[in-house]
């Protein structure tokens, strides 16, 4: 340090601009620390949160050096605590737990310093004390830039001045009660012996005090993921989801009963997915609500198990369960649809349909030209259960598609959604000229959806066929003019009465068509009675 330097740093009194650089550098950090729990290293939900809480401090150290004392209700620079809410006062928490009573941020702040303190920060705050504390553990992994517990400028850089010299280092371990933590301060930061799971969700249901309970909590991960636990996990992440959901808690200990969970989950996720295919399991249903707590993450760790998955019960179960799931599982599908094996994309398209969510419309229009025949089938199937007019449009346009199969089942999807927007394309592809009937099954399919719309638009057409004796190939004519009667009578169109009766003497096909079609009429209208 430079001999014009303050020997004892001030406490920041910056303007409003530097306290929110700070705040939201504390609230990314916040966010850091979480994802660090849970993603590996490289995964961009890790390493973002870190980056912007870097870019964030070095603004907020941009002219000075920083320090924050740390409190219960959060961190407080020149006496004043940063905007942040909740998320601000859980990273305090964290802070607390680990003895940090106060941080020092240097100008030269480096994001590889930053990094490590957010690993050191979610790690175990037992192995971190009985490794001689926070403070030691920073200097032993080479930080220079970040202090804990030490606000003398002099002080630090005499200190940064020996580690660059090679110089062993006279950093003492930590000792909370010489940071001037009041009586009692130890039990509150949850530094007990290893309980048993059933004792620890007894005691977190039952504490009041926020430092407690997280303590509890970290210890009841540790529990669950290190030793035979006596309470199943399922019942275990049930009374978390409990205490997450009481609207009597303090909402630090219902964010933290949330982190917990998560946390115990995902140590278990392998436990969770077996009970999901499980045949037996008979509170299926509480696995679906811890999944859906755990969101897009969860949908992926099931998404992971079906794409492996061999037995046809086994995916029929992941695949339920992705669907009780509900949105958060719409991301993470479409996600998949650009995985290059076809069957993949067919579950995942499949589920989509069951999902039933507008938003998931657009991304079927690749899997609707997948190269693959039952990939685009399916597509058409999941447009049809989804609906709406962009999925109409969508199926509209593969009634000019080159391949039979895609425009019957687009056929039998837009007759199923009784689709108004699709009988203009469904009319002009019926009159297509086909004298020798080469396409007669894709017109017997649009004869019977337009039969299912019931559009008066129709009517004419129909009745033009059922009049019309055409070629006699094979009697296939026969067969379209049948499905033509079959669809006047589906759209009760009284005006073809006396055309039907005149073709419903007589046997043969065509005759027993036009009766049914008449009896259908009669039905509703009550005739013939």
């Amino acid at each position: 340090m430079s001999g014009n330097q303050n020997k004892v740093l001030r406490l920041v009194t910056s303007p409003s601009e530097t306290a929110g650089f700070l705040s939201q550098g504390l609230v990314d950090l916040y966010k850091a620390v979480k994802g660090a729990a849970f993603y590996p290293h490289g995964h961009p939900y890790r390493s973002e949160p870190v980056q912007r809480a870097y870019q964030s401090l070095q603004l907020a150290v941009a002219e000075r050096e920083l320090i924050v004392n740390v409190t219960r209700q959060g961190f407080l620079p020149g006496g004043e605590g940063p905007e942040g809410g909740t998320m601000v006062q859980q990273l305090a928490h964290e802070c607390l737990i680990r003895r940090i009573a106060s941080i020092t941020f240097m100008r030269d702040l480096l994001l590889a310093d930053l990094e490590i303190f957010v690993e050191l920060l979610c790690g175990d705050p037992h192995k971190t004390s009985s490794a001689g504390g926070f403070a030691r553990q920073l200097e032993l992994q080479g930080v220079r830039t970040i202090w804990v517990n030490e606000k003398d400028l002099d002080a630090i850089w005499a200190k940064r001045g020996k580690a660059a010299a090679g110089e062993p280092s006279d950093t003492e371990t930590d000792d909370w009660e010489g940071l001037g933590a009041p009586a009692g301060q130890a039990e509150s930061l949850g530094i007990w012996e290893r309980r048993s799971v059933r004792e620890l969700l007894r005691r977190m249901a039952g504490e009041t005090e926020d430092g407690r309970y997280q303590a509890l909590g970290r210890e009841l991960v540790e529990s669950v993921k290190d030793m035979p636990t006596e309470v199943p996990v399922p019942v275990v992440l049930e009374e978390l989801l409990r205490q997450h959901r009481d609207q009597g808690r303090p909402l630090p200990q219902r964010e933290y009963a949330l982190f917990t969970l998560e946390r115990v989950a995902e140590n278990s996720t392998d436990l969770l997915l077996d009970l999901v295919e499980s045949r037996d399991y008979p509170d299926k249903n509480l696995l679906y609500r811890i999944f859906g707590v755990l969101g897009v993450k969860g949908a992926y760790s099931i998404i992971q198990r079906l794409c492996l998955a061999e037995g046809v019960m086994e995916r029929k179960a992941l695949a339920t369960a992705l669907v009780r799931l509900g949105q958060p599982a719409v991301a993470p599908l479409i996600a998949m649809l650009k995985d290059q094996r076809w069957y993949v994309v067919r579950n995942m398209v499949a589920i989509l349909g069951e999902l039933r969510v507008a938003d998931s419309v657009i991304a079927l229009r690749k899997p609707l030209h997948h190269w693959d025949l039952r990939v685009r089938k399916e597509a058409v199937r999941a447009l049809m259960k989804i609906g709406g007019e962009p999925a109409e449009a969508m199926l509209v346009a593969l009634l000019e598609d080159s391949d039979e199969a895609v425009v019957k089942s687009a056929i039998l999807s837009l007759g199923l959604m009784h689709s108004r927007v699709a009988v203009p394309a469904m009319l002009k592809l019926l009159e297509r000229r086909d004298f020798l009937l080469k396409t007669l099954s894709v017109k017997k399919d649009l004869v019977a959806a337009l039969g299912r719309i019931g559009d008066r638009r129709a009517t004419p057409h129909l009745v033009k066929i059922l009049k019309s004796r055409g070629w006699t190939v094979i009697g296939k004519w026969h067969e379209l003019r049948a499905a033509a009667a079959a669809a006047l009578g589906a759209m009760r169109e009284e005006s073809a009465l006396p055309l039907l009766t005149s073709l419903a003497g007589g046997e043969g096909e065509l005759a027993y068509a036009c009766r049914e079609a008449i009896d259908a009429m009669e039905r509703i209208t009550g005739e013939g009675q």
